[in-house]
């Protein structure tokens, strides 16, 4: 049989239940019986007190105890007052209370003279009892003087038939008690393991909805817990899924579309040329090349984008100089922004060092991306501008362009994979909508943050921020 954790706490609540009631049901009873023990040896002095007031008129200072050792059942008729003769016992022995009844005291009641002496067993003193026996003496006073002793071997142990029945009666209800206590224990430690296990149930639920692919079902939170806060994180984790799920859905239909237009447009043309509707002309093999480099360039950018994700951009940390860096790519393409006549200014010291600790090859790919993308959506003879800068702790990198500029809407939506903000436009000037994406990608991958908003010159501002390292 499996054992499940409801099995498992439940049996864990009832042990510990079952072994307080047996603590308990020890210490009451070693408890009860002790107080009942202490009760009856306390009522046996105070008869004891009641006998030596009225043996004292048996006692004279001329002859003593003589009276008592001539007339033996004196005694026993004094005792048979305040105790109960043996051999006789009281009717009645099923009261709920401890029992009223006298108790046989005679064998253990001794009279005693001055000197601890037996008056009516002289051949016995008290010091030759058994040692472990605990005597009470209580005094005999007349006219103010001590004349003897009334001594009781008191008992350690509940003795007698009526009082062990009172006794066991109480202990027979005591158990009836724990039982019934035990009863609800088990009632009540079933309901708490299966309250405390229920949003453990839901969870299990939950995760089997995951499993089928079920990405709606949400578990019931109730209080403040640790297992409702659980909750809540697993509501959030099956929220984010289903984002990525869709988010998913929607990559691969982007992927599939932007693949699917330039191999139409190939597919027409070769299809043309084989019909003999077109001729294998220069023209026609330059636009088929063109829809070729589009697919090789978008493949490209695929690769690029799922190695940021996977973090292979990024392996290689060590010590950067970005003005460097820059300079040098800014170099590399200066020639190219002059084909459209796009301006390029610098606004950083060429000369001072901009230290950072980062992939110099990952940063090389985020600075390309950030050019090319000026390159082809800048219009001729606008403008590009470089700012480079570094605080106490961190590094900053800004490139604005000229227009076309970025409408408000879609500034949120840029550094989404596939986003355009003019499809038709990008797609002519081979843009793939995958560039800021992987730029996003390499910057985080650094520890840094990138921004994008207006620029001044009236298109893009994207502006890179990265932490500054003691290097």
């Amino acid at each position: 049989m499996r054992l499940t954790l409801f099995r498992k706490l439940f049996i864990s609540l009832l042990l510990i239940s079952s072994i307080m009631m047996v603590g308990m049901a020890l210490l009451i009873n070693n408890s009860f019986q002790t107080g009942l023990q202490d009760y009856l040896n306390h009522r046996e002095t105070e008869e004891m007190q009641v006998i030596a007031e009225q043996v004292s008129q048996y006692y004279s200072p001329e002859n003593g105890w003589r009276m008592i050792k001539e007339q033996p059942d004196l005694w026993t008729n004094l005792l048979r007052k305040v105790g109960e003769h043996p051999g006789r016992e009281r009717a009645n022995a099923h009261r709920s209370r401890p029992p009223q009844e006298r108790f046989l005291i005679n064998p253990r009641v001794f009279l005693l003279n001055m000197q601890g002496e037996a008056v009516l067993d002289r051949a016995r003193k008290m010091q030759e009892r058994n040692e472990r026996e605990q005597f009470i003496k209580v005094p005999i006073i007349l006219d103010k003087q001590n004349i003897g002793w009334i001594a009781i071997i008191q008992k350690e142990m509940i003795t007698g038939k009526l009082t062990k029945s009172f006794f066991k009666q109480q202990l027979n209800n005591f158990y009836w008690i724990a039982a019934w206590a035990a009863l609800f224990s088990f009632v009540v430690a079933a309901l708490l393991v299966r309250h405390f296990l229920h949003p453990l149930k839901n969870l299990g639920l939950s995760v089997q909805a995951l499993q089928r692919g079920d990405f709606n079902y949400q578990i019931p939170v109730k209080g403040q817990d640790e297992l409702a806060e659980l909750s809540k994180t697993f509501n959030k984790l099956t929220n984010t899924l289903k984002l990525q799920k869709i988010s998913r859905e929607q990559w691969i239909a982007d992927i599939s579309h932007e693949l699917r237009t330039p191999i139409a447009v190939l597919v027409s043309e070769i299809e043309a040329i084989e019909d003999g509707i077109r001729k294998p002309e220069p023209k026609y093999i330059k636009s088929l090349h063109e829809q070729v480099m589009n697919l090789s360039r978008l493949v490209d950018d695929l690769y690029q984008l799922s190695l940021s994700d996977a973090g292979v951009l990024t392996k290689n940390a060590e010590q950067v100089n970005l003005t460097l860096l820059v300079d040098n790519i800014a170099n590399q393409n200066e020639l190219r922004l002059a084909e459209k006549n796009i301006h390029l200014q610098r606004c950083y010291d060429s000369s001072k060092a901009t230290l950072l600790q980062a992939d110099p090859n990952a940063l090389s790919q985020l600075i390309l991306n950030l050019f090319e993308n000026c390159y082809r959506y800048t219009d001729p003879d606008g403008k590009l501008k470089l700012t480079l800068s570094q605080s106490l702790n961190r590094v900053e990198l800004i490139i604005e362009d000229s227009a076309p500029g970025v409408p408000d809407d879609a500034l949120p939506k840029l550094f989404e994979r596939l986003f355009r903000v003019d499809k038709s436009r990008s797609r002519a000037n081979g843009g793939s909508g995958l560039g800021l994406s992987i730029c996003q990608n390499i910057v985080k991958a650094q520890g840094g943050e990138i921004y994008a908003d207006h620029s001044p010159l009236g298109g893009l501002k994207i502006k890179i921020t990265f932490p500054a390292k003691d290097i």
